[in-house]
């Protein structure tokens, strides 16, 4: 019996009417609402380049809105490469509807996405304004974390002043070997000598090689010292070696905080550093002003447990809660063991004796500390001094910081905060796992810090503008975009 299946058309058919291509993209499809959206931009004011569409020689350039519109939607799904956008926008029809069949080059595309890092960053503010506008923040918790992005350099180009020095150490060793085959060449002058030693007669080449490497590898411990950096890069100059849980990552440290409701990211910033323990006030500090409160709760893990960070954020109505990492006495009475009194501004030990302030205060790690210490023959007649005070000392001693009072709120804050922290994995781990595993975002195109920060932002904007749509619609944002284009109430950050 024979099979019967739907017959494709004739590709050499002529049509009497050709076939629109509006017909190909349905009313819900997730480019219209990246068409309406930027068209309800102002672009000038938001910053990016070559607003204007002035007459010039030449080719006319590309508007801003054009290439806006295809970097959305090459990262909402997950085309992110110029070239891969170029190709895109000749036999992808929805990227041909968006483009109205224009066809920049990769050049084009890429110098767009470079030259606009701070445009990319206010974009993403004010569809941040979008979302309050529909209701979509709590605006009452963000989770605070951040993540390890690989650069758009290698491990091998980022040097320290550790690694440069190995490397010279082996240089040295391998100059001078050479030298010493040479200078036993230089003695043998007679033949018979000769034929007992092997010649290489590229050696002096080699040689040259060496020593050349050696003058790159010096004059670049000069440029790091000259930096006051601990780390350069010959590709990046922004790129730095992160280390963390035993994996070395040559990139950046990105972070985010994360709005409760829906998880829509609230606050976003790329940097350097190796660690998060300056990154807590000022995130949650852009996040509360986003969300436009007076007060907010932000959590964070241990790796944010810094103690100016946590009086910085009180000072700001932002009350955090972050995990505080475990300290190890050494079987001694921990410092929570001491009791202060704020009355008399001392301690009590757990055996009831006091501690007292000695000296002025002084600076020690760029915070004012006040100084106590017990009485030495107190200690010395306390039953309990082997479980108290150090292998040779004869009293037991105490920092306070000036502002130690920030500290004791939180502790208290973290005796029952388990279920904050629990959120806060909830919140913060879900847009990384989105961004890195659903998409493929671990990584960046782009080099420099400021356009590092662009490219995330614009990781951020395509996002939150999937969860939008995801939580509301295609609908519903085009209407509200619609009528967003023509108010006179918009305020670009």
């Amino acid at each position: 019996m024979n099979k019967r299946y739907k017959i494709p058309a004739n590709r050499q058919q002529h049509c009497l009417l050709p076939a629109s291509v509006e017909d190909y993209v349905g009313e819900d499809n997730t480019v219209r609402a990246i068409d309406t959206y930027v068209d309800s931009l102002d672009l000038a004011a938001l910053g990016f380049q070559h607003t204007e569409g002035t007459l010039s020689r030449g080719q006319p350039a590309y508007a801003p809105a054009s290439l806006l519109k295809l970097y959305l939607y090459g990262y909402i799904h997950k085309v992110r490469s110029s070239r891969c956008l170029q190709r895109e926008t000749r036999r992808n029809l929805e990227v041909i509807w968006l483009m109205g069949n224009l066809q920049p080059s990769y050049k084009t595309i890429a110098d767009f996405r470079k030259n606009n890092a701070a445009a990319l960053k206010s974009a993403n503010k004010d569809f941040l304004m979008i979302c309050k506008e529909l209701d979509l923040f709590g605006a009452e918790v963000v989770g605070i974390d951040g993540s390890f992005f690989n650069g758009n350099a290698s491990k091998g180009s980022i040097y320290t002043q550790k690694k440069l020095a190995k490397q010279l150490h082996e240089l040295d060793k391998k100059i001078d070997a050479y030298h010493q085959q040479l200078n036993r060449q230089d003695q043998h002058d007679n033949a018979s000598a000769r034929n007992n030693v092997t010649e290489d007669p590229q050696l002096s080449e080699k040689l040259a090689r060496l020593q050349a490497k050696q003058a790159e590898k010096q004059a670049l411990v000069q440029q790091l010292k000259a930096s006051g950096q601990s780390q350069l890069s010959t590709t990046d100059p922004d790129a730095r070696l992160l280390r963390k849980a035993g994996q070395v990552t040559a990139g950046y440290n990105v972070q985010i905080a994360v709005d409760a409701k829906h998880k829509l990211i609230v606050g976003n910033e790329a940097t350097n550093d190796g660690n998060d323990y300056h990154q807590l006030s000022s995130l949650a500090a852009q996040a509360k002003a986003t969300l436009a409160v007076d007060e907010l709760n932000a959590v964070a893990d241990t790796g944010y447990y810094e103690s100016e960070q946590l009086k910085r954020c009180e000072d700001q109505q932002i009350t955090a809660y972050v995990a505080i990492p475990a300290v190890r006495e050494l079987g001694r009475y921990p410092r929570e063991a001491f009791h202060y009194d704020k009355r008399t501004n001392g301690y009590t030990c757990p055996q009831g004796k006091a501690l007292v302030q000695v000296g002025k205060p002084r600076m020690m790690q760029d915070k004012l500390q006040r100084f106590y210490a017990s009485t030495p023959g107190i200690c010395a007649q306390c039953q309990k001094r082997n479980e108290c005070l150090a292998p040779g000392a004869r009293k037991r001693t105490l920092y306070r910081w000036e502002h130690e009072d920030v500290l004791e709120r939180h502790k208290e804050r973290m005796k029952d905060a388990g279920q904050w922290m629990k959120l806060r994995s909830a919140l913060a781990e879900h847009p990384f796992g989105t961004l890195k595993r659903r998409a493929g975002w671990d990584h960046f195109l782009v080099r420099g810090l400021k356009k590092v920060g662009g490219e995330f932002s614009l990781m951020v904007l395509s996002y939150n503008i999937t969860r939008v749509i995801n939580i509301i619609g295609v609908e519903r944002l085009m209407d509200y975009c619609k009528r967003r284009k023509h108010s006179q109430t918009r305020v670009y950050c």
